[in-house]
């Protein structure tokens, strides 16, 4: 079930992940936006250890992000998890996460979600 301004399902990646979409109208939205913009300000985010990513609903709306964005953003902080990224956060540790981001993304033949990542690593060097 969904409270107030969260959405939340489980990937369609890997469904062990669960994925919530936090809207301003949640009651923690605030510290969501601030931790995820402290984080690079990013779009999204893994709690680690806790199988779930959590992203910034408002942000997806303000920058236009589909579907394919947000399979993007899942299949990356699942890659962290399988890579076993904790800490501190590096350039390293990104681009290894997108790597493997792809691969995952190619395996399930979600070319357009693969594509974008493939995008951003060309645009972070």
């Amino acid at each position: 079930m969904n409270a107030p301004g969260i959405v939340s399902f489980s990937s369609r990646i890997n469904p062990r992940f669960s994925v919530l979409i936090v809207y301003k109208e949640a009651l923690n939205y605030a510290i969501v936006r601030e931790k995820l913009t402290e984080l690079d300000n990013s779009v999204g985010a893994i709690l680690v250890g806790a199988n779930v990513i959590i992203m910034d609903g408002e942000r997806i709306q303000e920058e236009g992000l589909n579907d394919f964005h947000l399979l993007a953003i899942e299949a990356h902080e699942i890659a962290h998890d399988m890579l076993g990224h904790e800490g501190e956060r590096n350039q390293t540790h990104e681009d290894e996460a997108d790597e493997l981001g792809i691969k995952i993304l190619d395996l399930l033949k979600r070319k357009e979600a693969a594509d974008l990542l493939r995008e951003r690593m060309k645009s972070s060097r």
